[in-house]
């Protein structure tokens, strides 16, 4: 079954209230704060809470571990590490070793704050990424409702990375008529078809995979350019006055 609707939202910047209200919401920031979560996530870590700011983010990680809860604080701020951080951004950094059975509070320059954004307003917030393109997709096709899938963008700025997995979301939802789609829909549409055979490619030709990799984070690009890697379908929730993100079974 295919959503009556499909809406693309090109940054985190022109997230709209009203253009999400009783819709089931995709966020997606590829580079990489979404991929992040999802392979926290698939190994192992018991729940991601996003926050938009670098002192939520500590304030909250002090309470959770002054309550006894094993906890990592990590974020980003311009692709670099915040300083005094334990972690950074990179999904390298969640291994099953290091995130098993702990929560993981995390602040980025833009994917924490799209989610945030989205909570507030949407019906549901999935959480995808190239990593879980093929499991959301199923998901979406599960519902008739409208979706929409909001790209994060990089500064305030359109981000190819984020609309590609958008495409690719798309593509996997075997949409045929585009009679459904907005405009911009059709454009990640098409854009996930040219880069098809080579997304590591698109990370290489996009603004903000360029950046990284001068910052010598080529094994993120790589990481975060498997398709399909998990299926799981991360999805956002009320938290004890916080938003938590968790595997949707």
């Amino acid at each position: 079954m295919l959503p009556v609707r499909i809406d693309l939202v090109p940054t985190a910047e022109e997230i709209r209230p009203q253009d999400l209200a009783g819709r089931t919401a995709v966020v997606f920031d590829v580079l990489r704060a979404t991929s992040t979560m999802v392979t926290a996530l698939s190994h192992g870590c018991r729940g991601v809470i996003p926050v938009e700011t670098v002192g939520e983010a500590r304030e909250l990680a002090a309470r959770l571990a002054a309550k006894g809860e094993p906890v990592i604080l990590a974020g980003e701020r311009g692709g670099l590490k915040v300083q005094d951080f334990p972690c950074g951004n990179s999904p390298l950094e969640f291994s099953p070793e290091a995130v098993g059975g702990r929560w993981l509070v995390l602040t980025t320059s833009n994917g924490t704050r799209a989610i945030c954004r989205a909570a507030e307003a949407a019906g549901r917030v999935l959480v995808g990424s190239l990593l879980n393109a093929g499991a959301v997709a199923g998901e979406l096709m599960k519902g008739d409702g409208d979706v929409v899938l909001i790209c994060a963008g990089s500064g305030g700025s359109f981000s190819l990375e984020d609309a590609l997995a958008a495409g690719v979301v798309i593509a996997e939802m075997g949409v045929k008529d585009p009679s459904c789609l907005s405009d911009l829909a059709v454009a990640a549409l098409h854009l996930a078809r040219a880069y098809a055979e080579d997304f590591f490619a698109a990370f290489t030709h996009s603004r903000h995979g360029r950046k990284l990799l001068h910052l010598g984070r080529e094994a993120d690009l790589r990481w975060c350019a498997r398709k399909d890697a998990y299926a799981v379908v991360p999805a956002v929730k009320k938290g004890n006055g916080f938003w938590l993100v968790q595997i949707d079974w």
